[in-house]
C-alpha cells in the first residue's frame, strides 16, 4: 500500500506540474495564431461589425470607438483605448459606455456592428457614459461605412493579381482621372487591415490630385488566398507583383508607378522595392527596421513582457515557417536608389518612431534621397495623426516631386517639399543636408 501510495503521489505531482506548461503552451499558440491571423473583411461579408451593411442606398453610418472591455457587474463596456473620433465627441479613457443612442451593447465592435445595421452617414448619435459616478450625454456624428469606392464617388472594378507568393490577390483598381497622365499609386495596408484602409486614408485625396489606386487584399487576409499573416515573408511579393500588375495596365504609366506603405506593409514595400529597384518613390508610414524589436514592443504595449517573444516566436514559426529575427528592413533601405518619405506619430508604442529614424538615417549615410516627418500626437494606424487634407496632399507633393511635377490641369495642393519651411520635416539627400532638426 506504500508503494502504490507513494505511485500515487509522483503521478498527482507530475500531473499538476504539466498542467500549467499545457495551459502556457495553449496560451501561446492562441497567441501566435491572433498574431498571425488575417482580417476577413470581404465585399460580400459581415464587416467589421459582425454585420451585414446595406447593399444599395446611402453609405451606412459607423463609430468605432476604441478597444473595450465588457463592464464587471453593471452594464456596458469600459473604453481602453479611445479612437480620435470618439475623443472628438468628449469620451475618454475610463469611461464606461451604457448605452449608444438608448441601446446597450457588451464591447464597442457590436456597437459598431449596431449603428451599421441601423443608421446612416452623417447622423449624430448620442452616448450615455458613466464618468467619476456622474452620467453624461455625448454627442457623436457618424462617419461614413464604406462598402466599396463607389461610396466615395469613386470609379474603379474589381481585379485579380497572381502575386509571386503563390497566392491569387484580389482588390479594387481606381483608374486616375482621365484628365491626368496615368501616375498611379499601389497602397499596402497594414498586417490586421485590408483593402478598406486606403478608402478610409487617402484614396480621395490622391485620386483629386490626379493618382490612380491599387488597393488589394494582402495573403491571407479579406478576399485574396492565403492562411496567415507572415509579416513581410509573402507581402513583400504581393507588392512587387501589384507593381507589376499597374506597370502592365494601359491605362497607367509604367514610368510613374509610386508605393504608399503603412505599418507592417510599409515594412513590405521595403523589401519589394529594394528588388525591384526602380521605382521612382515611396512613401512609408510607421515602418519598422527590425520585427524583432518591434514584437517586443507590441507585446509591451498589450500588457505583455518583451521576453515573451523567444517561446512565441517558436510557435509563429510553427504555422507560419516565419523566423522573426530574419525580417530586418533596416538591411536592404539602403538598397532603393529612389527617394524615400518616412512619415511616424512620435507617440507610437506599437512601433515607436525610433525605427523610421534608424531607417532615414541608414540612406542619409548612404547618400541617398531621404525625408522624415515626425507627427506630433500621432499614434500608430493613423490614429490622432494631421487633417487628411494636410497629410494627404503632403505625401501627393512627394510623389508629385519624384515624378517631375503635378500632373496637367492639377489644382496645387501646397507647396512642393523643397520648399516646406516646418521644423518637424527632416528631409537629406545626396549631400546628406539635413533640414528642420525634429527627427
Amino acid at each position: 500500500m506504500r508503494v502504490l501510495h507513494r505511485r500515487l503521489l509522483i503521478v498527482s505531482a507530475v500531473v499538476l506540474a504539466l498542467v500549467p506548461v499545457a495551459f502556457g503552451i495553449r496560451l501561446l499558440d492562441r497567441m501566435a495564431l491572433a498574431y498571425t491571423t488575417g482580417l476577413r473583411r470581404s465585399v460580400d461579408s459581415p464587416g467589421f461589425g459582425g454585420v451585414m451593411p446595406p447593399a444599395d442606398g446611402p453609405p451606412p453610418g459607423v463609430a468605432f470607438l476604441g478597444f473595450s472591455r465588457p463592464a464587471e457587474d453593471a452594464a456596458g463596456f469600459v473604453m481602453r483605448r479611445v479612437t480620435a473620433q470618439a475623443r472628438e465627441s468628449g469620451l475618454r479613457d475610463g469611461d464606461r459606455v451604457t448605452a449608444v443612442d438608448g441601446v446597450g451593447y457588451s464591447d464597442a465592435r457590436e456597437a459598431m456592428g449596431g449603428l451599421i445595421s441601423t443608421r446612416i452617414a452623417g447622423e449624430t448619435v448620442d452616448l450615455t457614459v458613466m464618468r467619476g459616478g456622474e452620467e453624461l450625454t455625448l454627442p457623436l456624428r457618424l462617419s461614413r461605412y464604406v462598402r466599396h469606392p463607389g461610396d466615395l464617388g469613386l470609379p474603379f472594378e474589381e481585379v485579380a493579381v497572381a502575386s509571386g507568393s503563390g497566392h491569387t490577390l484580389r482588390g479594387w483598381w481606381i483608374p486616375p482621372p482621365e484628365d491626368s497622365d496615368g501616375r498611379s499609386v499601389v497602397w499596402v495596408h497594414g498586417a490586421h487591415s485590408s483593402r478598406y484602409q486606403a478608402l478610409d486614408h487617402g484614396a480621395e485625396f490622391l485620386h483629386a490630385r490626379g493618382y490612380g489606386i491599387l488597393t488589394m487584399d494582402l495573403s491571407g487576409r479579406g478576399s485574396s488566398d492565403g492562411e496567415y499573416i507572415t509579416y513581410t515573408w509573402n507581402e513583400r511579393h504581393d507588392v512587387r507583383s501589384m507593381v507589376g500588375y499597374l506597370r502592365s495596365r494601359p491605362d497607367t504609366d509604367a514610368t510613374r508607378v509610386v508605393v504608399f506603405g503603412t505599418s507592417n506593409g510599409a515594412a513590405s514595400a521595403i523589401y519589394a522595392a529594394a528588388a525591384l529597384g526602380d521605382l521612382p518613390a515611396l512613401a512609408l508610414d510607421a515602418p519598422y527596421a527590425d520585427l524583432w524589436r518591434a514584437a517586443g514592443s507590441m507585446l509591451e504595449m498589450r500588457g505583455g513582457i518583451p521576453a515573451l517573444r523567444g517561446p512565441l516566436a517558436l510557435f509563429v514559426r510553427a504555422r507560419t515557417g516565419l523566423r522573426i529575427r530574419e525580417v530586418r528592413p533596416i538591411e536592404v533601405i539602403a538598397d532603393i536608389p529612389g527617394p524615400v518619405l518616412f512619415l511616424h506619430g512620435d507617440r507610437d508604442r506599437q512601433v515607436p518612431p525610433e525605427h523610421s529614424l534608424e531607417l532615414h538615417e541608414a540612406r542619409m549615410e548612404a547618400g541617398l534621397p531621404s525625408r522624415r516627418w515626425v507627427l506630433p500626437g500621432g499614434e500608430h494606424g493613423f490614429d490622432a495623426y494631421p487633417l487628411p487634407g494636410i497629410f494627404w496632399n503632403r505625401i501627393a507633393d512627394f510623389f508629385d516631386d519624384a515624378l517631375g511635377g503635378r500632373p496637367p490641369g492639377r489644382e496645387l495642393g501646397g507647396p512642393a517639399p523643397d520648399t516646406l519651411d516646418d521644423p518637424l520635416w527632416t528631409s537629406g539627400g545626396q549631400n546628406g543636408n539635413d533640414r528642420g532638426g525634429n527627427r
